[in-house]
């Protein structure tokens, strides 16, 4: 088995010497910009060239192989087509590196492949320098140090993700011809890192509030029809008119394709999975929480509500999710997405009922004078600082005192008004998507809470397979 990994070399290369002498590192390092882009080139190589053809490392140079350059004059070959070329600025050189899983190649196995390796990639048009090191205990690998400038007619070298994919590639392949194992490469589409690291963290993502949905519909469904009414009464949105089917919430203005939820969760899947149940197997239907819990207080109809109580229902939903997730399916499907604003949404509510702001001129309003303070505060705060610098220069340590106090507090105003600048624009921009949510959980308001669970307990009677339209 043996890891692969490619990066260029630029600038000052004592860094990059004592970072490569740490292998373990250099498994998922892409490049090494060691800060100092006008130290010489030549110098640059040769330092690169010199640790990866050290004598301790090579056995004495046993384990040293050059491609259209000489072992012990590569630098100078390598200067040579430079200077025809005049390609002497940017990135020198290309660090390669091979690692073998451990115990499991010989120094000579290790050569070889790493010659097979540079010959294939770069041979055709790039000077390589390949070497197999053996100063680390069980643990062989490869180095290549490639010229960036072609012998052919001084194109320059520029590492793509496909170079790398290549050289992985190209590096399985060879270790298989030599009975070597290689790293498994799932199937699976790699998430985006936004979506893994909020996972990491415990917190709700699009894709993942979309997939316990499906799993609790299937699970209550017998049919293709009853998993899309399950799904409508949780608050998503199915939309099968083109090539790739997708899905959203509601109040969510972009769809999501079921084949990228990942394994399990196509339409295919999904139909598959249905039709393993013999009957519906919903879990219990805990307690429900009363949705009039929501609006208690509040007489006038959502589609009617100013902003004060609107965001200020919508806090007690968005609470009612967070604190009793099992305990009001539909509101919890409805707000999901939005429990990881939470923020946002109780600065909302606390803006317009501290400044009662009922309206949307009113919140312009309150922007506009916020505004006009910030520009006042800006003022003074300079005003201030041009105090200070007085102070410092004629020696008076109160006048210096109270100019830097004056500008810690006016600072600190500003950082709040500008905060609620930015929050009056999430108010308007966010406050008919509240307004919708809070609609279809009114519905439920006026249903009463016997009726929603008498609802839950026909469901789980199911529907025969011979009914589906």
């Amino acid at each position: 088995m043996a890891t692969t990994s490619l990066w260029r070399v630029k600038g000052y290369i004592g860094k990059l010497i004592l970072y490569a002498s740490n292998p373990d590192k250099t498994k998922s390092r892409q490049s090494v910009d060691t800060g100092n882009d006008d130290t010489d080139p030549e110098q640059a190589l040769g330092d690169v060239l010199s640790y990866a053809g050290r004598n301790e490392a090579t056995d004495n140079m046993e384990y040293v192989f050059g491609i259209h350059c000489g072992v012990r004059s590569a630098k100078d070959d390598m200067m040579k087509v430079k200077r025809r070329f005049k390609q002497l600025d940017g990135v020198v050189a290309y660090h390669g590196y091979q690692s073998f899983a451990e115990g499991e190649v010989t120094p000579a196995i290790a050569f070889d492949i790493g010659k097979k390796l540079a010959d294939e990639l770069w041979g055709d048009e790039f000077q390589v320098l390949v070497t197999t090191h053996l100063d680390k205990e069980s643990h062989i690998h490869n180095h290549f140090v490639i010229n960036t400038v072609s012998i052919k007619d001084g194109h320059k070298f520029h590492r793509t993700k496909q170079d790398y994919y290549k050289m992985r590639e190209v590096s399985d392949r060879l270790c298989r011809e030599y009975g070597l194992s290689v790293v498994s490469r799932p199937a699976e589409k790699a998430r985006h890192y936004t979506e893994w690291k909020a996972e990491q963290d415990g917190q709700q993502t699009i894709r993942g509030a979309i997939r316990a949905a499906i799993d609790t519909a299937i699970r209550g469904s017998t049919t293709k029809a009853g998993f899309l009414e399950a799904m409508d009464q949780m608050g998503f949105v199915i939309d099968q008119s083109g090539k790739y089917p997708k899905i959203k919430q509601v109040g969510n203005e972009r769809f999501v394709r079921f084949k990228s939820l990942g394994e399990g969760y196509s339409v295919e899947e999904i139909i598959d999975r249905i039709y393993r149940n013999e009957r519906p197997m919903y879990p219990r239907i805990p307690e429900q929480e009363d949705p009039r819990q929501i609006f208690e207080g509040e007489d006038e109809p959502v589609a009617i509500m100013t902003f004060v109580p609107l965001f200020r229902c919508y806090h007690r939903a968005l609470d009612v999710a967070l604190e009793r997730p099992r305990t009001n399916r539909r509101i919890y499907f409805l707000v999901r997405q939005d429990t990881s604003s939470m923020r946002l949404y109780v600065d909302s509510a606390r803006l317009v009922t501290q400044h009662n702001l009922h309206s949307k001129e009113d919140v312009l309003n309150y922007k506009r004078h916020a505004m006009d303070q910030i520009d006042r505060f800006i003022k003074e705060r300079q005003d201030s600082r041009n105090a200070m610098k007085r102070a410092m220069r004629s020696g008076d340590s109160d006048l210096y005192n109270q100019a830097k106090y004056n500008i810690g507090v006016l600072t600190r105003k500003l950082s709040k008004l500008r905060r609620e600048v930015t929050t009056c624009d999430e108010v308007i921009e966010r406050s008919e998507h509240v307004r919708t949510n809070l609609s279809r959980i009114e519905q439920d308001k006026f249903r009463g809470k016997e009726v929603i669970r008498d609802e839950h307990v026909s469901r789980r009677r199911g529907t025969s397979r011979e009914n589906e339209s």
